[in-house]
């Protein structure tokens, strides 16, 4: 069943659904990120995928470097090329 058809949608489940400016929203993000890090479960994405994401993810933060999204858009990209071995 998906998430709509539960009344569950993914941005209740994961925090993000009250969120007011984007300030707000990289924190939730961050937050949400850092929880990740400690899961183990399978890997979502193929390490062809997961270089495609990490360079969109580096183009975007480049864009504006000061911005917390931007910060936030770094630092997974970051953290994708390390798991690759990057």
């Amino acid at each position: 069943m998906s998430d709509d058809l539960a009344g569950d949608s993914l941005d209740e489940r994961y925090g993000l659904a009250e969120v007011r400016d984007l300030d707000e929203y990289a924190e939730a993000l961050a937050r949400l990120a850092e929880q990740g890090m400690g899961d183990e479960r399978a890997t979502l994405l193929s390490e062809a995928e997961a270089y495609a994401v990490a360079e969109l993810l580096g183009r975007f933060a480049l864009s504006e470097p000061w911005s917390a999204l931007n910060q936030l858009a770094a630092s997974l990209a970051s953290r994708i090329y390390n798991r690759l071995g990057a």
